[in-house]
């Protein structure tokens, strides 16, 4: 029998390393606890794990032994039916197989702080023993959860200025000159049999496993600016996270697998997420999830005071947040408040906040809840750094006076974290790996490269003596700030009456000619189609009111298509219809890979088998006109005179898409003609294989 969530025990282990002490320097990382202590947060504070019931081991904690006697512990202390999250962050890697079961030669493995590659002792975890245990622990309990936010592919042939990939390169010892492996040949056939796409587990019904990426590729730090400083977390984490705390009681790991993936792989091109195991099954086996409407006053000094909430969450300098009793359970526009606060610096978990406002003194005190009254959207342009060789002055300064006078973009002030690089390579027979994009090898010429912060080529190189050059690559980055931007828009107002009252399936073409949904496949947890298909969408308006849609495709190498309505068109969908897109003959929506994907290979990459495409549904009680986000082909994005100008999605959109009002602050509650929300759905797209 199924015990009530309420009757469960709630259980986790959280490891997060940053620090390796026997990893060169180039292997330590930045964001690893600061994904584990927001991950804590958010299972105490939105899914009502015990403080005393989650275990965090980050840094010196997290050696081999303390790892594998925690998991110990907690499978020996698990009871029937108990709910387990164990979560990773650090490096993943692999290790001369020692029992013979890989095909490869190798298993996969994390990396414990202590471990190390020659001259040093490994002392890495392998997935032998990860899966050891997790035969044990799923014998007692199906509602465990693995996160793991590494990888155990990559490469050193990458620009430095990257963000870090969570990635130590394989121990190639021979397996006698390694310690014997602690489990048994069946354990390891068994746990090398049926792998999923991420590469780490078999495939199972028992547990969900959410893996940073596929097999072959790397996972990757993710840098969140704030007000001039930078907050580093894993990428999968940190956009996960921000589903997490959004999720509906009643959502699913699909629900927020989705739009996770989608977002980190618009920030990371080389990053695909993965999901295997029960992917239908409620976050975390909990029913009874707590969205996240309030965020905890947790001390106050003087007149300022420390929330509850941080980058992840989606915190940002500026934003003013409406302080109500600690007994508060709902509030509209006649609760009384206790006081108005503003955001002046945001860190991983925390932030801080002036007071404002206060209806007497000392009103404003710990326990209090803060809500979002108005929110700051920050920085909404590409910060470049440029820098070239002596002799380049007049190609750089050309291109910096057109990064300055573009409202998408600017030049990284000395010492502030920058988005992107663009460099001028010198022509170069020789290369190390200090030297800028050593990806490139030997040029012939000058050139001009853009790496992002994954160390990787955003875009192709162009001859400095090329025509045009500097306006070419002004535009690429325009695309590429823009694609982004309009990619990660949503309604920041959690109460929005059209939030969960709008569905958007695709569909897929059975044998029979008929559409039905298109489900994920089991491996990879994904909905994947293969060039050449065709494929559909249907939308269902549950609001009490008509809408009206848009759907957006984010293509594979940074274009934006209007999929619905025709261009300059609207179409009103009524309370309680539906709609059906790319169905009716003369309304294909055949797929197609790109003839310049991947958009720019890194010459050590193997071609990738496909990538992953999102369609984007905009839903509002108003008219908007997207057809003006199309790219590439435009110039003046507006909605200052269009359909939708002066409402809260149109002002947003404007701020996105153009760079004007980056200072304003925007106001959640809106009139309800005014509402509006966005669903994605993406799906990964298979290259036809010959």
């Amino acid at each position: 029998m199924t015990h009530n969530t309420n009757d469960r025990d709630k259980w986790a282990l959280l490891i997060g390393i940053n620090k390796y002490a026997k990893l060169a320097a180039r292997y330590q990382l930045n964001g690893c606890v600061n994904d584990v202590e927001l991950m804590a947060g958010i299972l105490q504070d939105n899914f009502g794990f015990p403080a005393d019931h989650i275990t965090l081991l980050k840094d010196e904690e997290a050696t081999r032994d303390n790892i594998l006697a925690n998991m110990d512990e907690l499978v020996d202390r698990v009871a029937e039916d108990d709910i387990v999250v164990i979560h990773y962050s650090g490096h993943g890697s692999q290790m001369r197989d020692r029992e013979g079961d890989e095909a490869d030669g190798f298993d996969e493995t994390i990396v414990p702080h202590d471990s190390g590659r020659t001259p040093h002792p490994n002392r890495d975890i392998t997935d032998d023993e990860i899966y050891a245990r997790l035969l044990r622990l799923t014998e007692t309990t199906p509602y465990v959860t693995l996160i793991f936010d590494c990888c155990h592919s990559g490469t050193i042939s990458r620009d430095p200025f990257g963000a870090n990939s969570r990635w130590v390169e394989p121990d190639l010892r021979p397996a006698e000159e390694l310690p014997p492996s602690p489990v048994s040949l069946e354990v390891a056939q068994a746990a090398s049999r049926d792998l999923g796409s991420s590469g780490w587990l078999p495939l199972g019904e028992r547990y969900v496993l959410i893996a940073g990426c596929r097999d072959e590729e790397s996972s990757y730090e993710h840098g969140v600016r704030q007000d001039g400083s930078t907050v580093m977390q894993g990428a999968l984490t940190y956009f996960l996270s921000q589903e997490l705390v959004k999720a509906e009681p009643g959502a699913t790991y699909r629900d927020v697998f989705e739009r996770t993936s989608a977002q980190v792989t618009a920030a990371h091109s080389r990053q695909h997420p993965q999901m295997e195991g029960a992917r239908d099954r409620e976050l975390f086996g909990v029913r009874d999830i707590e969205p996240m409407r309030f965020v905890p006053i947790r001390q106050r000094a003087g007149s300022n005071v420390t929330l509850g909430a941080g980058a992840a969450h989606g915190m940002t300098v500026g934003s003013q947040w409406a302080i109500y009793p600690q007994a508060i359970k709902q509030v509209t526009e006649e609760t009384p408040r206790l006081g108005l606060v503003e955001i002046t610096d945001v860190r991983a978990v925390t932030s801080d906040a002036k007071i404002l406002e206060e209806v007497e003194a000392g009103a404003v005190a710990e326990g209090s809840r803060a809500v979002e009254e108005a929110h700051f959207h920050g920085e909404m342009r590409l910060v470049v750094d440029i820098q070239a060789p002596a002799g380049y002055e007049d190609a750089v300064a050309e291109l910096k006076g057109l990064v300055e006078a573009s409202e998408l973009l600017r030049q990284a002030e000395d010492g502030e974290a920058a988005d992107v690089r663009a460099y001028v390579i010198a022509p170069r027979t020789e290369v190390s790996e200090s030297d800028p994009v050593p990806q490139l090898k030997g040029v012939a010429e000058a050139i001009w490269a853009v790496v992002g912060q994954d160390g990787r080529l955003m875009m192709p190189t162009h001859r400095v003596d090329e025509a045009g050059v500097a306006s070419t690559l002004r535009d690429n980055l325009e695309k590429a700030v823009r694609y982004r931007q309009a990619l990660a828009l949503r309604n920041p107002n959690d109460d929005s009456l059209l939030r969960g009252k709008v569905e958007f399936i695709l569909k897929r073409q059975a044998s029979d000619g008929t559409w039905v949904k298109a489900e994920p496949e089991d491996e990879s947890g994904q909905i994947v189609f293969e060039e050449g298909e065709r494929i559909a969408a249907e939308i269902v308006n549950h609001h009490t009111g008509p809408i009206y849609v848009s759907v957006l495709d984010f293509g594979l190498t940074g274009a934006i298509g209007l999929v619905h309505p025709v261009p300059g068109a609207s179409e009103q969908l009524a309370s309680g219809n539906s709609i059906e897109i790319g169905v009716r003959e003369g309304d294909e929506i055949e797929l197609y890979m790109p003839r310049n994907f991947p958009y720019v290979p890194d010459p050590e990459d193997k071609a990738p088998p496909g990538g992953t495409e999102t369609f984007k549904l905009f839903a509002a009680t108003h008219e908007a006109d997207f057809s003006l986000l199309v790219q590439p082909g435009y110039r003046d994005i507006g909605l200052r005179t269009g359909k939708g100008a002066g409402t809260p999605l149109g002002q947003l959109l404007d701020m996105a898409l153009t760079g004007h009002g980056t200072r304003d602050v925007q106001r959640n509650r809106v009139p309800p003609d005014e509402e509006w929300t966005t669903v994605e759905r993406s799906f990964f797209l298979r290259r036809k294989m010959l």
